[in-house]
């Protein structure tokens, strides 16, 4: 215990060493022996009974003061070197914890992330790329990063971007796999640099985006056949509109004549002008037709039909000639395939859409070649991508392909549009042939395919549902003298005049009783006091009440009234609501007497 002794240094260390190894509770019972300890032995120096330095004068006064200064000491000493480990050991553990969080985050992370030394080797890549990849991350460190991917667009490898700008965003590259297939993936990185802000590597991370790549080029075809499809529905609106206007001027072009030839003499030079004008009418009708086509909105008949004779009949006819006429050196070749060649349809909208094809193919190529027509049976089972989107089913396919100049881009987009054409103005017809089609098509609940390379020729590819209906027997001709009446009472309502008259004369000629009336109203009120055997009813009537309207009133007058529909043009939709609320016939505009006649002897017969 003297004051150049061992004793005060193992005293002094004992509650240092213990709260160091057994924490600040242990210290701190350790410095109370360590006090006990010291008074203890000042009560031993007090009685005399321990001597402690001899030379030393007041021994006791001296130990007290040493002794204080003994555990002052030694109570700081043993407070800070365990708040020094404790802190050193809250410091390890919270340095573990982030090192733990970290190699989680690290091995679970979906992008990959990489440390890349400047000369492109990959030092520390993540687990995740072996999920693009298909590598491990041993497989790939230590090697160099461009030797797992392809550069687009011969831009300059990332790392050389890095080095010039400093970092790089959103930087795309294509990543090969081991399968050699290709990913899409957008980088970020940036220089690491050292105190001294020298760069000593490259650290960033990288995401595969093949599948956002595909979902936005999903998006924009599906926007694109959105504006398409929103373009066609307005061109159709102002086709459907005009085509409505026209057909009721021509129902007195093709009426009056057939009228006026039905009372000349076989030998009259009136005869031969009055055909003239009936058979341009027709033509001009057959135009109006495509209109409504085109706007979707005629009501089409539909039948079954086969496919693969309706491309031999058309081979068979006047237009089928002409077209290759005009182009002497194209060839036809047929490849008719289809097992199972039904479909519903309308045989004149199916005829044109041929005709309308081969036209296009014989003028895409100006210096000959083949043209190949074929049909064909496919099943569906997902959906695929074409010039529309084409939806599971089973189909009948008509193709027709050319080996002409082919479509750019941008006439592809336009195909469809209305008076749209490079062929030659005056020959080709009015500029509606391949709207024709794409009216078809949806008519018919059909989709389009389009393959084209410009100098490689063009290919069309349009599948019809395939229906499992019977083929019917094409009805035989009958003259109108079958359809004549025994005097039933026929009220015409139409807002035209010339189209009210011609109706009234025609029927009249079938030996019906007509009156007519010009509007819904007035129909209405006519049916209150008048009985009449059957309505010929125009659809759309300006201004007042249209005829679904019309209808509609007089059946709560008149529950069982007999009616037919008469319009040059009308929504399919209403027509259907019009005949299930009890219309029997729908009979198109312009019209002849055979038309009209059959129509109102089905109804009155029904």
């Amino acid at each position: 215990m003297g004051p150049f002794g061992a004793g005060p240094v193992w005293l002094f260390a004992f509650p240092v060493l213990t709260g160091a190894f057994l924490g600040l509770k242990s210290g701190i019972i350790s410095l109370i022996i360590n006090a006990v300890t010291i008074i203890g032995v000042g009560l031993l120096i007090f009685w005399g009974l321990f001597e402690w330095g001899s030379t030393t004068i007041n021994p006791f006064e001296k130990w007290i003061v040493t002794g204080l200064n003994f555990m002052l000491l030694n109570i700081i000493v043993v407070i800070s070197v365990v708040s020094i480990l404790k802190g050193l050991q809250n410091s390890l553990e919270k340095l573990e914890k982030s090192e733990q969080k970290y190699r989680r985050i690290f091995e679970n992370i979906q992008d990959v992330y990489f440390e890349e030394s400047l000369d492109g080797i990959i030092q520390e890549i993540s687990p995740s790329i072996k999920k693009i990849s298909l590598y491990s991350p041993n497989e790939i460190r230590n090697k160099a990063f461009h030797e797992f991917y392809d550069m687009p667009n011969n831009n300059l490898p990332p790392f050389q971007q890095i080095l010039k700008k400093g970092n790089i965003s959103d930087y795309e590259i294509h990543l090969r796999d081991r399968d050699n297939s290709i990913h899409i993936c957008s980088i970020n990185a940036s220089l690491l640099k050292d105190k001294e802000q020298n760069p000593t590597g490259i650290v960033g991370i990288f995401r595969d985006i093949s599948d956002q790549k595909r979902i936005v080029a999903k998006n924009k075809d599906l926007q694109s056949e959105l504006n398409r499809a929103r373009k066609m529905e307005a061109l159709g609106l102002l086709a459907g509109g005009v085509a409505h206007d026209l057909n009721n001027i021509l129902s007195a072009i093709v009426g009056y004549p057939e009228l006026l030839l039905l009372d000349l003499d076989a030998n009259s030079p009136l005869r031969k002008p009055l055909l003239t004008i009936k058979s341009s009418g027709q033509k001009a009708a057959e135009i109006i037709q495509d209109l409504l086509t085109l706007s979707r909105r005629g009501v089409t008949n539909r039948e079954v039909l086969n496919l693969n004779e309706m491309v031999l009949n058309f081979t068979q006819t006047p237009e089928y000639k002409q077209i290759f006429d005009y182009h002497p050196r194209s060839r036809m070749k047929q490849q008719l395939l289809a097992q199972s060649p039904l479909i519903m349809g309308s045989p004149v909208h199916i005829s044109k859409t041929i005709m309308n094809l081969i036209s296009n193919a014989a003028e895409a190529q100006p210096d000959g070649g083949d043209i190949t027509i074929s049909t064909d049976n496919i099943f569906i089972e997902t959906p695929i991508k074409g010039y529309t989107r084409i939806e599971p089913g089973n189909y009948a396919t008509l193709k027709v392909q050319d080996e002409g100049i082919g479509m750019n881009k941008a006439d592809l987009e336009r195909i469809f549009e209305p008076f749209f054409t490079k062929k030659i103005m005056g020959r080709s017809g009015t500029g509606l042939g391949m709207a024709v089609v794409w009216g078809t098509i949806q008519d018919h609940d059909g989709y389009i395919d389009i393959k084209s390379t410009p100098n490689a020729g063009t290919a069309f590819t349009i599948y019809f549902p395939v229906t499992s209906q019977e083929e019917k027997k094409p009805p035989t001709s009958i003259s109108f003298e079958h359809y004549r009446g025994n005097g039933e009472h026929i009220l015409v309502v139409d807002d035209i005049k010339e189209q009210r008259e011609v109706a009234t004369i025609m029927l009249q000629k079938l030996n019906y009783r007509v009156s007519s009336v010009e509007s819904g109203e007035k129909a209405v009120a006519f049916i209150k006091n008048t009985n009449v055997n059957l309505l010929v009813l125009d659809m759309i009537m300006d201004p007042g009440i249209d005829g679904l309207e019309t209808y509609k009133r007089i059946i709560q007058i008149r529950p069982d009234q007999r009616a037919i529909i008469a319009s040059g043009f009308s929504e399919t939709s209403r027509v259907k609501e019009m005949m299930a609320l009890g219309a029997r016939q729908y009979i198109k505009k312009p019209y002849g007497l055979n038309d009209i006649g059959k129509s109102v002897k089905e109804a009155l017969s029904i």
